[in-house]
């Protein structure tokens, strides 16, 4: 099988999990990582990794689709795994186009991409399907109503909580720029990092749970894994909800009542996935043997773990 990762970008330990499978299971796999410089941590893993460059994806995505597609057909890959947010709309608008050359894109339908990207229609979906969300205000008028801080202010299209920030003071709220800008409800309580699992068709499969303890540009820095049975349940009706494929990467604050509150729905693979891994849940393998079509069993209850990330350094010689 011939497996792409696109915009793989610091995603080295998907690479690493992928060269694990080849070189450890015996799966005959031909791993290739695409992205728009040659001096990306991704391509210097392994010399066992094959290198592709693709354009920039955002203003581009005609020239981003025609460089893919020659890629698929050159390197006749089997299978795509997407890693970057940018990317996700314009391949879910096209993934049967790229399902009839042969290649597989495992990311879900534009209206699952579309309402979780964009926060307003996200907040919009949740509260119409009674996914419990933190008050939102998204104009200047509705945030005259705000009685009590602090609030948070996220990006509506933003990434890697590029933006965010807590504001404590009723004066910083006159300079929000609400067109590119939301507030958001400040829940107390403890924030969990959540990924769900489904197959190609969007069927539940697996779920995964993690206390974050620290965070560092955006992502899971240190986080201990939990089983629950209760959150379990509660994300097979997520699952069901939303009917995406593959990995979805969730955080939802839980307060000291039980109450919970999500805060984000990123449709692939996140920067918690290696907590998931490492306790046991191997969903890149699982994507794998599905597109194989073979069944796959995974665990729901995975080994309970303390995860810290570290630096590594990645190079090639000129």
């Amino acid at each position: 099988m011939n497996l792409l990762f696109t915009n793989a970008g610091r995603r080295t330990y998907l690479i690493e999990y992928a060269l694990e499978l080849a070189e450890q299971e015996g799966y005959n796999l031909t791993i290739f990582a695409g992205d728009v410089s040659r001096d990306t941590a991704a391509f210097s893993v392994s010399d066992k990794v094959i290198p592709v460059l693709t354009p920039y994806v955002t203003g581009n995505e005609t020239h981003y689709l025609e460089v893919l597609e020659g890629i698929c057909k050159e390197h006749q890959i089997d299978v795509i795994i997407p890693l970057m947010d940018f990317e996700l709309p314009v391949l879910s608008q096209h993934k049967e186009h790229f399902q009839k050359l042969g290649t597989r894109i495992w990311v879900s339908d534009f209206q699952v991409v579309d309402q979780c990207l964009d926060k307003k229609k996200n907040y919009e979906w949740c509260r119409a399907q009674g996914v419990k969300v933190p008050e939102s205000w998204w104009t200047a008028e509705e945030a005259e109503s705000i009685t009590r801080l602090p609030v948070i202010k996220k990006a509506i299209l933003g990434s890697g909580s590029v933006g965010l920030e807590i504001i404590r003071d009723f004066d910083t709220l006159k300079d929000v720029d609400f067109d590119t800008f939301f507030l958001q409800d400040f829940i107390e309580g403890r924030e969990v990092g959540m990924d769900i699992f489904n197959s190609y068709e969007g069927n539940f499969l697996s779920a995964h749970f993690r206390e974050k303890m620290a965070m560092r540009a955006g992502e899971t820095d240190k986080a201990r894994s939990f089983n629950d049975p209760a959150l379990y349940e509660m994300a097979k009706e997520v699952s069901a909800k939303f009917g995406h494929t593959g990995n979805m990467d969730i955080d939802f604050m839980q307060t000291a009542e039980g109450e919970i509150y999500f805060i984000d729905f990123n449709p692939r693979f996140g920067g918690g996935y290696p907590f998931t891994h490492n306790s046991g849940l191997n969903y890149l393998k699982a994507i794998i043997d599905l597109s194989m079509g073979k069944e796959v069993a995974l665990t729901s209850t995975p080994r309970e773990i303390v995860g810290m990330k570290g630096i590594k350094l990645y190079f090639y010689e000129k």
